[in-house]
């Protein structure tokens, strides 16, 4: 990555997408770190109003140490920003022109012009691989990685994980790859116990292609207790929507996208990572 780019920007800002997992967090707080011992003045920023789900604050809370800068949209005017962990403006700053560039590992969104993109299972790992050279992480700053690896490749489970090279990238961290305890010690299914405000809440995004824009939620679970009410939540959602379940007992993984009006419907015999399996798929069978 060519600091260069960050040339005669006065503070660089960076944030992950709203509603921040631990890897966009991880992400955003590094990569301020490294621009900052570069002589680079940086900023991570939280979106005021954002939440956190609980398992990401549970995997954080015994590691990270850092507060941000709390910004409100009305605040974005006039800042410059790296994106991490996304590279669709629609995510955080809403307009391109915000965006200097950005660093990630989902599909590209064609929106920035300076984009580091990688297939590793989670953005904050492409980060360490990518400054390990050139940068001196402390014992903590990998703890904080190697917790947002768990995320997101929900304790290796997922699909999106990759266990050659996201695991030689954890063995770089100094971990182990046998993650059982640690999914035993920070998993936490979606709480249910309000069906309609998770279906609409949990793990929601929103994208914007040349050819449609939807939204997308997911539900981790133990069972399929409520699938059928999660499938006729998506039927009668207003708009596209990509609804996924996630049963990790199986494992097995469902999903619902809604598009003008018509459900499609997938079975997946694994945890299938929604950015790396199911979305490129979507936009593949229906971006044509």
């Amino acid at each position: 990555m060519n600091f260069d780019i960050f040339d005669g920007i006065d503070t660089v800002y960076i944030t992950g997408h709203r509603n921040p997992d631990a890897d966009s967090i991880v992400s955003a707080k590094i990569m301020a770190d490294i621009l900052n011992d570069s002589g680079i003045k940086a900023q991570w920023v939280f979106f005021k109003g954002d939440i956190v789900d609980p398992s990401s604050r549970m995997l954080l809370e015994s590691c990270f140490d850092s507060t941000p800068l709390v910004i409100t949209q009305a605040e974005l005017a006039g800042k410059k920003f790296l994106l991490v962990d996304h590279n669709d403006v629609l995510q955080s700053v809403e307009k391109v022109e915000r965006a200097i560039a950005a660093i990630d590992h989902h599909s590209a969104s064609g929106q920035i012009e300076h984009l580091w993109l990688s297939d590793y299972c989670c953005t904050a790992l492409y980060i360490y691989m990518m400054f390990r050279d050139r940068y001196n992480f402390s014992s903590l700053q990998k703890e904080q990685i190697f917790h947002a690896v768990l995320g997101d490749s929900v304790f290796g489970r997922s699909s999106r994980y990759k266990p050659q090279k996201d695991g030689d990238g954890v063995k770089a961290l100094g971990y182990t790859t046998d993650y059982d305890e640690y999914f035993r010690k920070y998993f936490i299914p979606t709480d249910l116990s309000d069906p309609v405000k998770a279906f609409s809440e949990n793990g929601v995004k929103s994208y914007k292609y040349h050819w449609a824009a939807m939204k997308s939620g997911y539900i981790e679970a133990m069972d399929t207790a409520l699938l059928a009410e999660y499938k006729e939540f998506v039927t009668n959602f207003d708009g596209n929507f990509l609804g996924i379940w996630l049963d990790y007992s199986v494992p097995k993984t469902y999903a619902f996208f809604k598009f003008c009006g018509e459900v499609h419907e997938y079975v997946y015999d694994c945890v299938a990572s929604r950015a790396a399996l199911i979305m490129p798929y979507i936009i593949k069978t229906f971006g044509k």
